[in-house]
């Protein structure tokens, strides 16, 4: 399975793929990066950045209409691009080199274990480090949590997870 979202990747990087039945005027790409923080305590606070393909490192707000997977972690692809529209401006740039080499360290998570959800904090909400991963033949993503703080604390225990969220961290 690991290799199968991998050749995924790599084939999408390649060939310059997008999901075209969605819009051209928009990669969505077959892996993204996301940081999300979500506050319910004194107030709504919904924000974060995403990243794919194309480097660019977008913003999103709590002004943002948003879409969260479901339960099981999935989001359909036409679900994702409308959350990449809503993201408001572009705040970093990654090489491809630099998306490539951890977009391969983050697929070696997907199928890592997670440690035991704990209850570590009250009203701080969560911020999780995630990646999703594109599922062409159902036309979806999969989230696979990379980190999880804040009201539950839950990390990725694959040996690259750490690796890869330390470098999601150097977004500001």
């Amino acid at each position: 399975m690991k290799n199968f979202y991998l050749a995924t990747v790599l084939l999408t990087l390649l060939t310059g793929c997008c999901c075209t039945e969605i819009d051209d005027s928009e990669e969505v790409g077959s892996l993204i990066f996301q940081s999300e923080y979500t506050n319910y305590a004194w107030g709504y606070n919904h924000n974060g950045w995403m990243l794919n393909n194309t480097g660019q490192v977008k913003r999103f707000q709590k002004s943002a209409k948003w879409v969260f997977p479901d339960s099981l972690g999935y989001i359909s692809a036409v679900d994702m691009y409308k959350n990449i529209a809503a993201c408001d401006s572009v705040i970093a740039q990654f090489s491809s080199n630099d998306f490539i080499l951890y977009a391969e360290k983050a697929l070696s998570c997907a199928e890592g274990p997670m440690s035991k959800a704990t209850n570590t904090m009250a009203d701080a909400g969560a911020h999780i480090h995630a990646v999703y991963l594109y599922e062409p033949v159902k036309n979806r993503y999969k989230r696979v949590i990379l980190e999880m703080t804040g009201d539950w604390s839950q990390q990725n225990l694959a040996p690259n997870a750490k690796e890869v969220v330390d470098w999601m961290k150097t977004v500001k």
